[in-house]
């Protein structure tokens, strides 16, 4: 009768685990490794320009728990704490000297360092995709360029995505998956900024 009973009491422990979410038992907590790969390096070489940065404080511990299926674990994907060091590297590599501002940009901030380009990253729709056969994760960030008086001059929306069959057979799994879309979205910011840069597309003091 005690073992009868103990099992009847463990049985209704599992019942009410189980009905009140999967997330308490199971899940993916996913953190990217933050770093850009030798891929990067070899796409994207400095350009001779000073440019400023401004991340959006939203990208910040930035986390999405779209767990990318029906029938996927759940799915906690750490956005931010990877993609704020990888911009970071990334305008490093991308610019002679890159400057980051980390509170709202002014016009005497941007008089004071000499910044005649400034950069504000705002994050977009986080994507992710997960089918028996792999998965799919996009991010999407939209950015503004402004000159020295915080003239605008140019907005455009970048889509980085990563797409692994049999992602999670494959060593590191999700982080690296995730660590690819973000660092394909960098990747096109950086050289967006710098084509425009280089052909002289920005007008300074004015619009487009």
């Amino acid at each position: 009768m005690p073992a009868m009973k103990t099992a009847r009491s463990l049985f209704v422990v599992l019942g009410v685990l189980v009905f009140s979410g999967c997330a308490t038992l199971f899940g993916w907590d996913i953190r990217a490794p933050g770093v850009l790969s030798r891929r990067f390096y070899e796409h994207v070489h400095p350009e001779s320009q000073r440019v400023g940065v401004y991340l959006d404080p939203a990208l910040h511990g930035m986390i999405s728990t779209n767990k990318g299926g029906r029938f996927a674990d759940p799915q906690t994907y750490h956005i931010g704490d990877a993609y704020l060091p990888m911009a970071i590297e990334a305008f490093q590599q991308g610019f002679t000297e890159f400057v980051l501002i980390e509170s709202e940009p002014t016009q005497e901030m941007l008089r004071q360092y000499a910044i005649p380009y400034l950069v504000y990253i705002k994050p977009g729709a986080f994507g992710n995709d997960v089918t028996l056969k792999g998965q799919a994760i996009s991010f999407e960030t939209e950015a503004f360029v402004f000159d020295q008086d915080l003239g605008f001059l140019d907005r455009f929306r970048t889509t980085g995505s990563s797409d692994s069959k049999k992602v999670f057979a494959k060593k590191g799994g999700p982080q690296v998956n995730l660590n690819a879309a973000l660092e394909n979205n960098i990747e096109s910011v950086v050289l967006h900024i710098q084509d425009a840069a280089r052909s002289g597309r920005w007008k300074i003091g004015g619009q487009t």
